[in-house]
């Protein structure tokens, strides 16, 4: 049996070409890795060994490492002394806060003593106008009434704002509300503004805030972050109460833009309010009325001339509009 030739295919083996390293693309990192020293400096190195001397002083080291331990302890120090407050501060915070309220009780008991000496000027007062003059003497009363110089008792309603829950400070300046302060839930001095003439306009007979009593000539201002009635700073809440018909007043205020007010400080800017009827409530007497006018009424015929009377600086009617915008 006979076979053909058999043809083999001449089998060469395939042409390869050298691999790439896998960290080819990072040339720069793999000699940083690699020869981590510069050339400069390992020639230098490579000279001093040339030359029989040591490659390094071999203090380097040593002082490196207590360069930083002394950096290190310096931070220290620093950070400590920059969170621990100061004694000194402490204690002129201290003394700060002691007068503030030594002068406050102060203030507070003078204005108690204010209103006993007026108290008894009226007295003195109404005994030297006589039983004759009735007119006068009916007329004054009604000026006193009307300006606030007297203290004053009846019904009528308690309005108090205060800040949302959650919310820092106490009152901010009056300026309008801006898009910056909608979710501001602190009371302006701009609020007490408008809810107070609103209420005037509800017909209240005498308001103050926060004890002090309202008069013509009394305004809401701020100074700072405090708001100030009558000059006096006050705390929050702020409470405000109102002599008059309560029914009437929570109608009509409901209906006025002071109402509408208050009712968007609460839903839109979360600020406590509420309105409370009150059987009794006594209103004191304002303690800033100085005398600007007097007049010394004529006598009758035959009469001895009767003493002068004066008459109050705010004698206006007590339903006018009490605040006044920050300047």
């Amino acid at each position: 049996m006979t076979t053909g030739p058999t043809s083999h295919r001449d089998e060469t083996p395939p042409v390869t070409t050298p691999g790439r390293r896998p960290d080819e693309s990072m040339t720069l990192l793999t000699s940083m890795m690699e020869r981590p020293l510069d050339p400069g400096y390992a020639a230098a190195a490579a000279e001093r060994e040339a030359a029989g001397l040591p490659p390094s002083t071999g203090t380097s080291t040593p002082t490196v490492l207590v360069a930083a331990v002394v950096i290190g302890l310096l931070l220290t120090l620093g950070a400590v002394a920059l969170r621990t407050p100061s004694s000194s501060a402490i204690k002129a915070k201290a003394n700060l806060v002691s007068q503030i309220e030594t002068r406050r009780s102060a203030v507070e008991k003078q204005s108690t003593q204010l209103r006993a000496m007026q108290s008894e000027v009226d007295k003195l007062q109404a005994l030297a106008l006589g039983q004759d003059e009735t007119s006068l003497q009916t007329r004054l009363a009604a000026l006193t009434l009307a300006s606030g110089a007297e203290p004053v008792r009846g019904p009528g309603i308690k309005v108090v704002l205060d800040n949302a829950p959650g919310s820092d400070g106490t009152s901010a300046d009056g300026n309008p509300r801006t898009d910056a302060q909608k979710d501001d839930g602190t009371v302006f001095s701009k609020d007490l503004q408008v809810v107070v003439n609103g209420l005037w306009e509800a017909g209240a007979e005498a308001i103050s805030v926060n004890g002090q009593r309202l008069t013509s000539t009394s305004a809401i201002r701020f100074a700072g972050e405090a708001i100030l009635v009558n000059y006096r700073p006050l705390a929050r809440p702020y409470t405000i109460s109102v002599l008059g018909d309560p029914e009437d007043l929570q109608v009509e205020f409901a209906g006025n833009d002071g109402g509408a007010y208050a009712r968007a400080l609460k839903d839109n800017y979360g600020i406590r309010v509420s309105i409370d009827a009150a059987d009794s409530l006594t209103l004191p007497a304002a303690t800033s009325l100085t005398v600007r006018e007097a007049t010394v009424p004529k006598p009758k015929s035959g009469a001895p001339a009767a003493t002068s009377t004066s008459t109050p600086t705010s004698s206006t009617s007590s339903t006018s509009s009490t605040s006044e915008s920050s300047p």
